[in-house]
């Protein structure tokens, strides 16, 4: 029997298949990972041999280095020897996927275990956690966050993104887990553990560890010398062994403790290795251009309306660290010389904030389910329709492509591409099949709700609103040209040629018609499911969401219990949920472009 539970399940690991079927195209980033994996296989540190592979990469006395940490790669080298082993290299030459770029397919099984596997176990601690505070819609968030941002198409590819973004929020969890139970020491040293690994991955992480550090010492009942004392020193003593590998790493290939390959690319060398004081404009950019975040992922913005919410619940600390990460990461990014990282779907440096802001969802869900139903299904299928076709774009003009290429059935390569089915609707189905499934699995796991006529109206507004902005803001408020001129100040002088880049003045003005419709279908579906359930045999109706109703079950306040109370936490959960019998608890918890650098 299909249980809510093996539904949630399902449609986790639905969306993990549809990320281990594709096999994404040849990109700076991911080569220059690769070769720091073969390297290191052959016990050096040196890519000399495979230079000419990648542009990712510095010059140190005479050598060539991949400018990536070093994480990464020593993760995934034990899977690089198992490969090995049991001859992977003569399966990807006999199956070859088109382009036919050499390493590709290579690199593809490489990231099965680098950016498939982590991506699965991130969607797993969302759900778990987004359970923890809302009951029943845990699903639901994780496979909007693993389908409608910008961790579908990372999931995909040999970046470190996705395997530090899991590796800050399984930190998070651990802590979260600690707070509501009893002191844990151990729970915060590998808590610590996991951010310094993810500090050896991927060097930006240190701004999600200083946050996490606030969120350590908000428990109140250990705000004494001693046991700030006993908290503090286990994650910062677990810190300290993750960031070993790294500089282990350094030592060997440097001869020094602390120097970094990234601080030899010539442009990390002015201000903090690249990065300058905090630009609004480019803030801007980075969320609202024609690759924002939130335009290419208006969920999130549903996400923020959530974590206002979860602080009015009483839960401060959690809401607070969910706006400290966020804002670090945005500031951080906007004083980078090169925001997006060069050719990249959306903010890649952004990722980290990702499931943070993804997992309050859940109570947007609960509380407004229109709007978050319409946003929701308006982030899958743009970000579906971006992977699928060319999630690398090194321009915001050059976003049109998605729907050109949709339009040609030209698509990235599946595995069924390196079985023959070439790059049309015949290789892409495997991908369409797991990742429609995944959004079945997830409706089916999550509470049916009736939805009232003022909120279908306000679902339709957030479509219309979406669409006119996304459409039309982008270059009318001129946000398009100051993205453009972040990258033509990076060095590239191309930037402004639309010709060039095949772009066009309105790039999203198709996307948001495909992607709006989907928005008003979803809507409309669960609208009528809403109402096919009040009137079924044997059920009654729930009561109708509304925003005229602000203590309405979803919106239920929880006061702020003592940290290490779990009987007090439970019960504020109850509250705020649907009535459930008790249940033991969980093991997991509670209930062309510039080359990037």
């Amino acid at each position: 029997m299909l249980t809510k539970k093996r539904l949630a399940l399902a449609a986790i690991l639905l969306v993990g298949l549809a990320n281990a079927v594709m096999i994404q195209s040849f990109s700076w980033n991911q080569t220059s990972h690769y070769d720091l994996t073969r390297a290191l296989n052959e016990d050096k540190t040196t890519i000399d041999q495979y230079a000419a592979n990648t542009g990712d990469k510095v010059e140190y006395k005479g050598h060539t280095y991949s400018a990536r940490a070093p994480g990464l790669a020593l993760f995934v080298l034990p899977f690089y020897d198992a490969l090995g082993v049991v001859g992977a290299e003569s399966w990807t030459e006999d199956h070859v996927a088109p382009p036919d770029h050499p390493g590709d397919e290579m690199i593809y099984l490489i990231g099965l275990w680098g950016n498939v596997l982590p991506g699965l176990l991130l969607l797993v601690l969302v759900w778990r956690v987004a359970e923890r505070f809302q009951p029943g819609y845990g699903a639901a968030t994780a496979v909007v966050l693993g389908l409608g941002t910008i961790v579908l198409p990372f999931s995909q590819m040999l970046f470190s993104h996705v395997f530090t973004t899991f590796l800050s929020f399984a930190a998070f969890w651990l802590m979260l887990r600690e707070r509501d139970g009893p002191p844990s020491p151990m729970l915060l040293g590998v808590a610590g553990l996991a951010m310094g690994y993810a500090v050896s991955s991927e060097y930006p992480t240190f701004f999600a560890a200083l946050v996490l550090t606030l969120f350590l010492f908000s428990r109140r009942d250990s705000l004494h010398p001693l046991g700030a004392l006993r908290r503090g020193g286990a994650y910062v003593a677990g810190g300290l062994v993750g960031i070993v590998p790294l500089l282990l790493y350094n030592h060997y290939a440097f001869h020094s403790w602390t120097h970094l390959a990234y601080s030899d690319v010539p442009r990390q060398q002015k201000g903090f290795f690249g990065i300058g004081a905090p630009s609004l404009r480019v803030a801007s950019t980075l969320l609202l251009d024609s690759r924002g975040l939130l335009t290419l992922s208006p969920v999130l913005i549903m996400g923020a309306i959530g974590t206002v919410l979860l602080y009015r619940r009483g839960r401060r600390a959690e809401a607070l660290t969910i706006g400290g990460i966020c804002l670090c990461y945005l500031g951080y990014n906007s004083g980078y010389y090169l925001p997006f990282g060069g050719g990249s779907v959306g903010p890649r440096f952004l990722d980290t904030t990702l499931p943070f802001l993804a997992f309050p969802i859940a109570l947007a869900l609960k509380r407004f389910p229109g709007p978050t139903i319409a946003l929701a299904a308006i982030s899958i299928v743009t970000m579906t329709i971006a992977t699928v076709t060319h999630p690398l774009v090194g321009y915001e003009n050059e976003t049109v492509t998605w729907v050109r290429y949709l339009s040609k059935a030209y698509f990235q390569p599946t595995i069924a591409s390196a079985y023959g089915l070439g790059r049309g609707w015949g290789g892409i189905w495997p991908f369409l099949f797991f990742a429609g499934g995944a959004v079945l699995a997830a409706a089916g796991a999550t509470p049916r709700a009736r939805i009232s006529t003022a909120m279908l109206g306000w679902g339709v507004l957030a479509v219309a609103g979406w669409a006119l902005f996304a459409a039309l803001a982008p270059t009318v408020l001129g946000i398009d040209h100051a993205g453009l001129q972040s990258i033509y100040g990076a060095g590239d002088h191309t930037a402004f040629n639309l010709k060039l880049h095949s772009g066009a003045r309105y790039p999203l003005e198709k996307l948001t018609l495909i992607a709006a419709a989907a928005g008003l279908l979803a809507l409309l579906l669960a609208w009528v499911c809403g109402e096919w359930g009040r009137y079924a045999p044997g059920t009654s109706a729930p009561a109708a969401s509304s925003p005229a109703s602000p203590r309405s079950a979803g919106s239920a306040m929880m006061r702020m219990s003592t940290p290490g109370s779990p009987r007090s936490s439970r019960i504020g959960s109850a509250r705020s949920a649907d009535p459930a019998p008790p249940s033991r608890r969980s093991p997991f918890g509670g209930n062309g472009a510039p080359s990037s650098t």
